[in-house]
């Protein structure tokens, strides 16, 4: 092992040069009294990890511009982890515990995986440190604490030699830390730091104000290496002086070489977010943060604001909406734990709830913005090594913890916190019910803690219907199993079953969630029934702007076509008499049953020749077969109908596809073959009629000259007017011809 342990330096990172990005750790709080006074002043977001802490981080521009929000999560000064005597947690622990860590984010996938520094990861992939980091409040410059005899940096001493020579706790037996300078050790003026030192402990060992004070013994020659401001700072006499100003003014981002991932910032903490989508008002939620001293949770609440409108605002689909993201996000939650199950560790290592991180998507589509969502677990702790469980401790630490996840995402509200919750819980392994089909037989009291109303933040005391109830008790059911897996007591639950009982349980919600729903029973969803009392009136043509296009003209003189025809169909009250032709005419085709999704697409394409005679267009009738075959209608000028086209193969929804080209006389020998028609859309688009312009070369052209009368082309039978009850849309699409400039406009 190296004597010490120096690190990377931050300092390139945070200097502001021109024409640069830079890193910043912005300020709690501007107040100049608060930042005074305060011996951290950055955002802290998060101190729930015990060997870690979340702060908040940015990249600006030179000109202070916010380039991305990062989330530093940063190994800590002070642990906060128990003693034990059978098998203590030791540096080494710990150290590992990061190497694991940053081998799994690197394996994580895009969006979730933190960021790193050049060279962070040595030619193994092994974690590099970063070198300790000090900060001057007043000036606004970092620093590497430099040694106060020699001026050169410090260094983390990991050599139990020297330590033991020094009369000092073992690195690789305990959580205890020391600085200092490998040039100087074993020297008489060669001291040790800490960040705190105890009673009792060697005159050599000093701790953080000691070590602030002796900077001021610093020469220039220290400036370089370590960037140490003071030497050259024109308030040296202020600090170092009689006032020792710098004691105030200086302070640790981190006192020894320390671990850093760089994740991309998230939207809110997991519990958080939890409350949000379960009623919680933004400043209520806030405030409560803020009165449990989580100032940086509470920053992001009050940023996130209040919950977005979910897809139902009340009633029953309410709590299964509430219940379908819950458990979509125990299900990330799940996913995003190390793979293979390890034996329960330390209870500070053991995962916890509030470690885990929502990224709410952008609100810019058409979904809730709650249901656009990505969940990852910011911690160290759980990627400690598998032996530092205690002896004797049963159950699995992913599973326990699921377990645990799994009833305080489901019951934390207003009136009941996790403690309660993890409470009742305890109470209920202790004494299990017996006899009884359900784990939860008092889960439908309103008194019970497992009661469904308190999946809301403020808890409701409406019945639900029996379908809805017995998918709660699942969901109770599903983390009881959990929960007794975690706890040793049920085997044969692997990973593989708990991903597949989330993945049924949420579907089973989801199919409750959208039961019966249709778009017609949905007047916010922007869908409109179809009136079946009156035909469409024609309307009168409206005049022509002088930019419209040949194709907007078509499409006027269509849309009259179509309400010409549907109103000459319901003044008859049924389908007029179909005409004598030349040939014998085909049958028309029986209207579709009620629940039969046609698509029907109308393709107009532009021939050119000579005009016609105001009229409407032949359309030949289809020959009567089943409902089940596709059918094609194509409409060429001139009054003999086309053969009929070859019936597809039967499918559950009949497609039609009629073909109308323009042109009133007989047409000229085609010299190529017309057109194939227009794909049809998918079974599932929601479409009732569409209707495609196709370029062509000539648009609305004036009537041509008279020619001698030929005799009259029988007239089609007119259109059937759509069934009653399609709440479907009608959709034109406009592609100009390749020549505007030929284009004559309808009286011009």
């Amino acid at each position: 092992m190296s004597d010490g342990i120096r690190g990377l330096s931050l300092l390139p990172f945070l200097e502001r040069n021109p024409g640069t990005f830079h890193l910043l750790f912005p300020f709690a709080s501007q107040d100049p009294e608060a930042l005074a006074h305060s011996s951290f002043p950055f955002l802290l977001i998060s101190d729930s990890d015990p060997t870690a802490r979340v702060v908040a981080a940015r990249v600006d521009t030179d000109g202070g511009d916010r380039v991305a929000s990062l989330f530093f999560l940063v190994q800590k000064d002070r642990y906060r982890l128990g003693k034990e005597s059978l098998h203590p947690v030791t540096n080494v622990e710990v150290e590992k515990a990061w190497q694991r860590a940053g081998v799994a984010y690197r394996g994580v996938g895009e969006g979730c995986a933190p960021r790193f520094f050049e060279g962070q990861l040595d030619a193994n992939g092994n974690l590099s440190h970063f070198a300790p980091l000090f900060f001057c409040k007043e000036k606004g410059r970092y620093f590497h604490p430099p040694c106060p005899r020699c001026g050169r940096s410090l260094a983390l001493c990991a050599d139990d030699a020297v330590l033991a020579a020094a009369g000092l706790p073992l690195y690789s037996g305990s959580l205890e830390r020391h600085l200092f300078c490998e040039a100087c050790a074993g020297s008489a003026a060669g001291n040790f730091y800490a960040l705190e030192v105890g009673s009792g402990a060697p005159s050599i060992l000093r701790d953080r104000i000691s070590l602030v004070r002796e900077f001021g013994r610093v020469g220039d020659g220290s400036s370089r290496e370590t960037g140490f401001p003071c030497p050259a700072c024109p308030e040296r006499e202020e600090c170092f002086g009689p006032s020792l100003k710098a004691l105030a003014r200086i302070v640790p981002f981190s006192f020894y070489p320390f671990h850093a991932f760089a994740f991309d910032a998230m939207s809110l903490c997991a519990p958080d977010f939890l409350s949000l989508l379960s009623g919680a008002g933004a400043e209520t939620l806030a405030k409560r943060l803020e009165s449990a001293g989580e100032r940086g949770r509470a920053a992001l609440v009050r940023a996130a604001g209040d919950a977005a409108p979910l897809l139902f605002e009340r009633g029953e689909r309410r709590f299964l909406e509430i219940l379908y993201l819950k458990l979509s996000l125990l299900g990330e939650i799940f996913d995003s734990l190390p793979p293979g199950e390890r034996l329960a560790g330390p209870p500070e290592f053991r995962p916890s709830v509030d470690r885990a991180w929502v990224a709410l998507g952008a609100a810019r589509n058409l979904l809730p913005r709650y249901w656009n969502f990505r969940a990852t677990v910011l911690e160290i702790g759980r990627y400690g090594e598998e032996d530092v469980s205690s002896p004797g401790v049963p159950g699995r630490d992913d599973l326990s913890f699921l377990g645990v996840a799994w009833f305080e995402a489901l019951l934390v509200n207003a009136k009941q916190d996790g403690a309660a919750v993890r409470g009742a819980l305890a109470e209920r392994l202790r004494n299990p019910p017996q006899g009884e089909a359900s784990a939860f037989p008092g889960a439908r009291d309103p008194g019970s803690p497992f009661f469904a109303g308190n999946l809301f933040f403020e808890p409701a005391a409406e019945p639900l219907s029996e379908g809805t109830a017995e998918l709660w008790d699942g969901a109770l059911a599903a983390g009881w199993s959990i929960l007794l897996s975690g706890a040793g007591q049920e085997t044969g639950t692997g990973r593989e079953t708990i991903a597949a009982k989330i993945k049924t349980l949420r579907a089973r919600v989801r199919d409750r969630l959208f039961e019966g729903v249709t778009p017609a029973a949905l007047p916010e969803s922007g869908a409109q029934a179809r009136k079946t009392g009156s035909a469409l009136l024609p309307r009168k043509p409206e005049a022509l702007a002088a930019g419209d296009d040949a194709d907007a003209a078509i499409a006027g003189i269509l849309d009259a076509i179509l309400r010409k025809w549907s109103a000459d169909a319901a003044a008859a009250g049924a389908p007029p008499p179909p005409q004598t032709p030349p040939s014998p005419p085909r049958p028309r085709t029986a209207p579709p049953a009620a629940d039969d999704f046609q698509v029907k697409t109308v393709v107009l394409g532009a021939r050119p020749g000579p005009g016609r005679a105001p009229g409407v267009p032949l359309i030949a009738a289809a020959p009567a077969t089943d409902d089940t075959i596709e059918k094609t209608m194509i409409l060429h000028p001139g009054n003999v109908p086309p053969a009929p086209a070859a019936p597809a193969e039967p499918d559950d929804a009949i497609e039609k596809t009629m073909i109308l080209r323009a042109g009133n006389a007989p047409p000229a020998p085609s010299r190529t073959a017309p057109a194939p028609p227009a794909p049809p859309p998918a079974a599932d688009d929601f479409l009732d009629r569409t209707v495609i312009l196709g370029p062509g070369k000539s648009g609305v052209v004036p009537p041509a000259p008279e020619k001698p009368k030929a005799a009259p082309a029988p007239e089609p039978p007119p259109a059937a007017e759509p069934e009653a009850g399609f709440d479907l849309e009608k959709t034109v699409i406009l592609k100009a011809p390749p020549d505007t400039g030929k284009i004559r406009r309808q009286g011009r």
